[in-house]
């Protein structure tokens, strides 16, 4: 009698489920069955703790992948699950269990028996399995979640870290697994700190920040190691545990974690008085404030978008006072410069001590070549290219070119656009196409391989994929080109009188106006690269014209003008 060399696979979902860290329950169950079988020998265990099956596929559980590797190099006969749940929860662990067939190895299951790879409406029966795991899996999460909503709604805790100004205790109580419950209790000493933050918010107009500081400087322990921060601050003010309502939903997960609004969370239906260290008006009135000075920074920050965009754009934040930052670059490892000014103290005979800021620009890497340029000098030699641009302008009629270039730019790239969409729209067919084909794979029935099929599936897929990217690409592209035309636009108003509005500008405004004209400015030791955004010399149409150019410079070249 040929004896089988048989592992089995346990799993559970989450922490909860396990049983002072271990799945004695499945343990017991498989080793069972593997003594009822005669010419069946126990060899090894894989062992899964708190992995979803749905949440994950087969290639981001290590267990699987290496079940696989050992499958293949002959390790054993028979992988022995619980259920067909136990290896996944979706309609793509058919293609694994496939897998494992091809290297040799039977799936058993405790339920089921012998998942049976021999025929074809062996496959579909198998992928019926996993179909019906992947619903159930869909259905059990809207279970769990109603019963979490419920347990909050009825003033119960349901588990997670006590909140800053609590600790845990248990209750007599078991939960479903028979583990005694917990509730929160108030730390007192904590509890004065959070109402101590409250206090500085709503009645002294403490914002995060400040907040953070004055605990800091009190010398209060901080909720973990380090010092307190603005975001621990925030998260307090914003908890409704410390009014006595416990909360859920107040967040959304996904691809990307999304806060929801306040109007979207769900409370416990009545306050729980044992948990109160601040009054429900005063949460209240933290909510309002809260909301208050966020609308109006948005506003504020709406507004000034919204006089920035009549104005001129820049890609940079306009304070300081150095004209050329955001766009000014170290010509040697291309870094932005940054300021790097510095105060001159001296004192007079008179005994009068004084203090200049000297405007210094400065390379982020501190290149050997050159580290620091004179604010005075740099921006001299750039105003000065600059006024010149500006001047050779008045020459040029350049409106209705101008609108012409971009109709043409934009002409090319609309037909562009319209090439990608009809690809997309193809592509999303022929996927529909061979999805639709899968059942028929599946049953033997179709001309096509399912192997082939799923591969086709890929290809197609990772196709549209780019093709998206290429539709991303090309409406930033769109978007670039009205900002750089329009922005050139705004020039022409402004060209004839470019010395009297550049010179009455303050520093913010000088910093916008530049960064509307140039795209950057590459500075090296006695070498400085301007790159205007709009050429000249795609308006000028015949040689005479090109003569213009000779007042800026032999040395220009498109885009680029140097000076040396």
């Amino acid at each position: 009698m040929e004896v089988k060399r048989v592992r089995t696979l346990l799993r559970v979902s989450s922490r909860q489920q396990l049983h002072e860290d271990d799945i004695p329950l499945q343990r017991e169950e498989t080793r069972s069955y593997i003594a009822r079988h005669q010419d069946w020998v126990f060899d090894k265990e894989y062992l899964e703790k708190a992995v979803s099956a749905y949440k994950n596929g087969v290639e981001d559980r290590e267990v699987l992948m290496q079940i696989k590797e050992d499958a293949e190099n002959k390790e054993f006969d028979i992988l022995l699950t619980y259920m067909t749940d136990r290896i996944g929860r979706r309609e793509e662990y058919i293609f694994y269990i496939n897998a494992l067939y091809e290297a040799g190895i039977e799936v058993w299951t405790v339920k089921d028996g012998k998942i049976k790879n021999d025929e074809h409406t062996d496959s579909l029966i198998t992928f019926i399995r996993f179909w019906q795991n992947e619903e159930e899996s869909r259905k059990l999460g809207k279970r769990v979640k109603d019963a979490l909503i419920r347990e909050v709604e009825n003033g119960n805790f349901i588990g997670g870290k006590a909140p800053y100004g609590y600790r845990l205790v248990e209750i007599a109580e078991k939960d479903s697994h028979k583990r005694n419950r917990h509730k929160m209790e108030i730390i007192e000493e904590q509890a004065e700190v959070v109402r101590k933050i409250y206090d500085l918010y709503i009645h002294q107009g403490y914002g995060y920040e400040k907040i953070a500081k004055e605990l800091n400087r009190s010398g209060i322990p901080a909720v973990s190691a380090g010092k307190w921060k603005n975001g621990t601050v925030c998260s307090i003010l914003k908890n409704p545990i410390y009014m006595g309502y416990y909360s859920i939903h107040r967040r959304e997960r996904g691809k990307n974690f999304k806060r929801l609004d306040r109007k979207e969370w769900i409370l416990s239906k009545e306050q729980v008085k044992d948990i109160v260290i601040v009054s429900q008006a005063d949460w209240e009135k933290a909510q309002e404030i809260r909301e208050s000075r966020k609308s109006h920074l948005e506003e504020r920050k709406n507004h000034s978008l919204a006089l920035y965009e009549q104005q001129y754009s820049a890609p940079f934040n306009p304070r300081g006072r150095l004209s050329l930052l955001g766009i000014a670059y170290c010509g040697y490892c291309g870094k932005r410069l940054k300021s790097a000014g510095y105060n001159n103290h001296w004192t007079t005979k008179d005994g009068t001590e004084k203090v200049s800021c000297i405007g210094r620009y400065g390379c982020q890497k501190k290149c050997a070549e050159r580290s620091y340029y004179s604010q005075d000098f740099l921006e001299s030699v750039v105003f000065e290219v600059v006024e010149d641009y500006l001047e050779n302008l008045k020459e040029v009629d350049i409106a209705k070119e101008l609108d012409e270039m971009k109709r043409q730019k934009m002409s090319s790239v609309d037909k562009e656009q319209k090439r990608i969409s009809k690809k997309i729209d193809k592509t999303v067919k022929d996927i529909k196409t061979f999805e639709d084909a899968l059942p028929e794979a599946l049953r033997g029935e179709s001309g096509i391989p399912i192997d082939r099929l799923t591969r086709l599936i890929d290809e197609k897929e990772k196709e549209l994929t780019e093709l998206r990217q290429d539709r991303v690409r090309l409406q930033k592209q769109i978007e670039q080109t009205n900002i750089t035309y329009d922005e050139f636009s705004k020039f022409i108003d402004i060209a004839p009188n470019w010395k009297q509005v550049f010179k009455e500008s303050d520093i913010p405004t000088k910093r916008m106006l530049l960064a509307s004209l140039i795209e950057r400015i590459d500075v090296k030791d006695e070498d400085i690269s301007i790159k205007f955004r709009i050429r000249i010399e795609d308006f000028l149409k015949d040689s005479s014209d090109k003569k213009i150019l000779d007042t800026i410079g032999s040395e220009t070249i498109p885009y680029i003008l140097c000076l040396k």
